[in-house]
């Protein structure tokens, strides 16, 4: 499998990288009315960590193509699993990055040496859930960043996604962070997040007009075990370190 790069993490980055890298920090205009909008992110995002909880995604990448891309969490375990077969699976003990080719599916082991097991590896990730697909800790890294691009809005809506009541956080005006000739750069973004803390949305545009989007449609609250190990019938190699690109 060939990892592809999440156009909405390379909006992420880009977008970070402008504001916080260039010392914009001091010029930001509008921190005070983001606050409260980050604060009720971060108090939902923060929820999520601690839920047992499945969400299947419907995921529109730059290339306009759309996947499904489901993600099951039982704290500490995490299970990212793509349209293709591609799995990322990380427990306290190890991580597994699968690939499924010609109807086999081979995975790769490693020991997870981090204090807390995690599934925001980016490069992970974007090799199994495809173009387009956007971690919580990424979304709320963009909410964050927006706070400090000077003239960019800010601000709160409510919708229902899945049948789940959600907030939003709509940013515009995020290009005037944008290096000269940037054109990857985010120009706006909109970001939802259920009650419960759950990831609903994600959608962004970037200054030359691509798009990508992720929506939530379907939520239970539930985990099947089974789905923090590799398949039944996989082939597993121990590995050092895992390459996304093998």
């Amino acid at each position: 499998m060939t990892p592809r790069t999440s156009r909405l993490l390379v909006l992420a980055t880009s977008l970070t990288a402008a504001t916080l890298g260039c010392g914009l920090i001091s010029k930001a205009k509008n921190i005070a009315g983001t606050a409260q909008v980050l604060s009720d992110f971060a108090d939902r995002l923060g929820k999520a960590a601690k839920l047992t909880y499945t969400a299947e995604y419907q995921v529109n990448g730059a290339n306009s193509a759309t996947d499904k891309v489901t993600l099951v969490q039982q704290p500490p375990n995490v299970a990212i699993v793509g349209q293709d077969g591609g799995i990322f699976i990380t427990t306290a003990e190890a991580m597994f990055f699968c690939d499924k080719a010609s109807g086999a599916v081979s995975c790769q082991k490693t020991p997870n040496n981090a204090a807390k097991a995690a599934a925001a590896d980016p490069a992970m990730v974007s090799g199994v859930a495809g173009p387009g697909f956007i971690t919580p800790e990424i979304a709320l890294g963009l909410v964050a960043a927006a706070a400090f691009v000077p003239g960019a809005t800010v601000d709160q809506s409510n919708r229902t996604i899945a049948g789940q009541s959600s907030l939003c956080a709509n940013a515009t005006g995020l290009e005037k962070a944008a290096s000269p000739g940037d054109t990857s750069a985010p120009k706006d973004f909109s970001v939802c997040i259920t009650e419960a803390g759950i990831l609903a949305s994600f959608s962004g545009t970037s200054t030359d007009g691509q798009q990508a989007k992720i929506e939530l449609t379907k939520y239970s609250d539930k985990a099947d075990p089974s789905a923090f190990a590799p398949p039944a019938g996989a082939t597993v190699v121990d590995v050092t370190a895992i390459d996304p690109s093998k």
